[in-house]
């Protein structure tokens, strides 16, 4: 019975001491995740496992070889299992991805970052990954999958894709529970720390225009107002052209009562296109839209191409000739320049004013169309009358903002009126008519951040209304660009006077904003005196500088009552509003957290969450007014700029270490040395994990505190 008594309890030493091994790996891990910990609960079934996060960096390098500056374009890219030489979406692997495109402007290097969210199981053979036994064992030490990544070639005229292969393998360490993803060469060892491609701009344009006139006439005693009038080209024999043509030709004007309105048809596109299109002519004729109260012209013009030797000054001067893929029988003899794009009329009918045309090819100096608005004042204030709409636009601190584009869309979506911000912050659109709008900001001004605040407006007549009451000015508000700088790895965070660096205590808002100050790629100086609109900020606060040069980027905002309250702990759900603010396009969609519906912060709680910076508690909550530690925001803020030292090892004996932070193996002690420490870096080979090369000067701060 003794044996068997000390046995027993050998055993429950030895699963004791395993649970200490596991728990003390995974507390650290959970407590980096956002500390998702339930208040009241103990240590021991605290962590959730989560899908694990893996990211790589693609670049795209846009040359040009041509005459022509490349446009914005937006490339994508695919992914295919390389070992089966399936084309499965990522999720038939359990891996989830965003979109995988990347933006461009022009010639130039764009960066983005994609991540890869991979479900957290102890095999992942169910997601047909493939299983890696250790030498010589059959236990399994690895899952992998790996994919080809390249440049999907969609035929944007010309564009040169890239021929660039990747292939990416994801590695699941199963002792660890650890994923990395490589980037390397199908075939080879040769691993990279982003994905490149290449691609030129060889486009040439041709171009063609003719001019049209539209002409406005009255039938009813109303004033028509504003209208938008589309021509469109098709062919006699085919019919509608508009599927192959519409990219490349655009005519359209914009009317606002009576009289005579001048416009261009415009044909523009690769040469070969254009030339394809025009080469044996075509026919021009108004589009119908069918708005209330219009007579619509039905007038038909034929454009050919014709020898600029042909009799009479009808020929229409253009930009580009056309230059080939013209019938046999019409090849010049001399150069093909001396063609031109000509106009005939070939139809009008009648109407009641008398104006028409016979029919004939003859040729004319440009098109006209006529439309006829018919509809007379009657009461409820839907008569001639038009409104006045008036716009204020300021920057974050209020002050007047000059250059913003502000639009008016109508009920079917388009810009029907537009203005722009005066010197003195001051939008107004006039001779507005009667219907329904969607007010909202088209252009930012150049380093700020456009709204995203749109109102529904009615008017009639000269009233305008909104949520059913009288319209007063409203006010947009744009921000100032802000870029954090995740190259550079300052120290963003300091100790106190006495040694310690606090990393239980509460962030206060001022220390908050004090750190995300000290992250601007725009750095702060120390000169200068930047003051803030709030009501409790005196100008002797050590922060005061701080909070006002934030308060411009509008990063960070105050109360109702016109406070900011420095010295009041900042909650979850402002440190992620704050967060929020640097990513202008952020993912909106809601987060599944059970206590956020209805809270101020929900989309700037999704839009962290989204991006990886969040997460939440294993009880589907977020706790948004829960207050953040120091540890838990520098831990966020290091993920957020991904600066993670791996262990102990990656940092330098000579840097600065904090009485409190003492402990390697404390949950936070990376977070901290990584936040406190100015050094330079580089990343561990086919990993996202940094190791410091060499410490370096920090920014004295006091110079900015007063």
């Amino acid at each position: 019975m003794k044996m068997r008594k000390r046995k027993n309890a050998g055993k429950l030493l030895s699963r004791l001491l395993c649970l200490v091994t596991v728990m003390g790996m995974l507390v650290p891990m959970a407590l980096a995740d956002e500390l998702g910990k339930v208040p009241g609960s103990s240590d021991t079934n605290t962590y959730e496992k989560a899908d694990i996060k893996v990211e790589i960096s693609v670049v795209k390098h846009v040359q040009q070889t041509g005459t022509e500056t490349p446009p914005a374009e937006t490339f994508e890219f695919e992914v295919e299992d390389t070992a089966r030489g399936e084309k499965h979406p990522l999720s038939y692997y359990g891996i989830g991805v965003e979109e995988l495109k990347l933006s461009t402007n022009g010639v130039g290097d764009v960066e983005k970052t994609f991540s890869f969210n991979v479900p957290w199981t102890n095999d992942y053979t169910a997601y047909h990954w493939d299983a890696v036994p250790k030498s010589g064992t059959d236990t399994v030490a690895w899952y992998s999958k790996t994919f080809l990544l390249r440049e999907k070639n969609d035929g944007k005229p010309g564009w040169n894709y890239s021929n660039e292969e990747y292939a990416l393998t994801f590695w699941y360490d199963i002792e660890y529970g650890s994923m990395q993803l490589n980037i390397h060469v199908p075939g080879n060892d040769v691993y990279y720390t982003k994905a490149e491609f290449t691609n030129t701009y060889t486009y040439s344009e041709t171009r063609y225009e003719l001019p049209f006139t539209k002409t406005v006439k009255l039938g009813g005693s109303a004033d028509p107002g504003r209208e938008t009038f589309e021509l469109e080209i098709f062919d006699v024999g085919v019919g509608s052209m508009e599927e192959h043509a519409k990219e490349l030709y655009t005519a359209a004007v914009t009317t606002n009562g009576a009289g005579d309105y001048d416009g261009r048809l415009v044909i523009s596109g690769p040469a070969d296109q254009v030339e394809a299109l025009v080469c044996e002519g075509f026919y021009v004729r108004e589009k119908n839209a069918g708005a209330a109260n219009w007579t619509y012209d039905d007038a038909v013009w034929h454009i050919l191409p014709e020898r600029t030797d042909t009799e009479g000054g009808y020929i229409v001067d253009v930009d580009a000739p056309l230059v080939n893929n013209l019938p046999a029988d019409t090849q010049p003899e001399t150069d093909a320049n001396e063609y031109r794009l000509v106009i005939h009329a070939t139809k009008r009918e009648e109407s009641d004013n008398g104006v028409h045309y016979a029919d004939s090819e003859a040729p004319a100096d440009k098109m006209t169309f006529i439309n006829t608005y018919t509809h007379s004042s009657g009461g409820g204030g839907d008569g001639s009358s038009s409104a006045s709409i008036t716009v204020n636009k300021t920057d974050a601190l209020g002050k007047p903002l000059a250059g913003a584009s502000f639009v008016l869309k109508d009920s079917r979506g388009r810009e029907a009126y537009q203005a722009t911000s005066n010197a003195s912050g001051i939008v107004r659109f006039t001779k507005v008519d009667s219907g329904t709008y969607t007010l909202l900001e088209k252009a930012a001004p150049e380093d700020y951040v456009i709204s995203d605040k749109t109102y529904e407006l009615t008017v009639s007549g000269s009233r305008v209304t909104m949520d059913g009451k009288t319209y007063s000015p409203v006010t947009f508000v744009n921000r100032r660009a802000a870029e954090l700088n995740r190259r550079d790895h300052y120290a963003f965070l300091v100790g106190y006077a006495d040694g310690t660096f606090g990393p239980e205590r509460n962030m206060t808002r001022a220390e908050v904003t004090t750190m995300f100050a000290r992250l601007l790629t725009e750095q702060i100086e120390a000169d200068k005196t930047y003051s803030s609109t709030f009501n409790d900020v005196a100008k002797d606060c050590w922060a005061a500088n701080y909070i006002g040069y934030m308060q411009q980027f509008g990063i960070v905002t105050g109360y109702e009552d016109g406070s900011f309250r420095p010295d009041a702990p900042v909650t979850r759900a402002e440190f992620a509003a704050i967060a929020a603010r640097f990513d202008n396009d952020g993912d909106k969609t809601a987060a599944k957290f059970s206590d956020i519906a209805t809270h101020w912060a929900k989309d700037e709680i999704s839009i962290a969450y989204n991006n990886g910076w969040i997460t939440g508690y294993p009880d589907g909550t977020f706790g948004p007014q829960r207050d953040i530690t120091r540890a838990e925001t520098m831990t966020l803020v290091n993920r957020v700029l991904n600066r993670q030292p791996e262990t102990e090892d990656d940092l330098l004996p000579n840097m600065t270490v904090w009485t409190d932070n003492a402990n390697p193996k404390a949950w936070y002690y990376l977070a901290v040395q990584e936040a406190t420490n100015s050094h330079y870096y580089e990343f561990k080979t086919n990993s996202q994990y940094e190791k410091w090369t060499e410490l370096r000067e920090t920014r004295d701060w006091t110079q900015l505190e007063k």
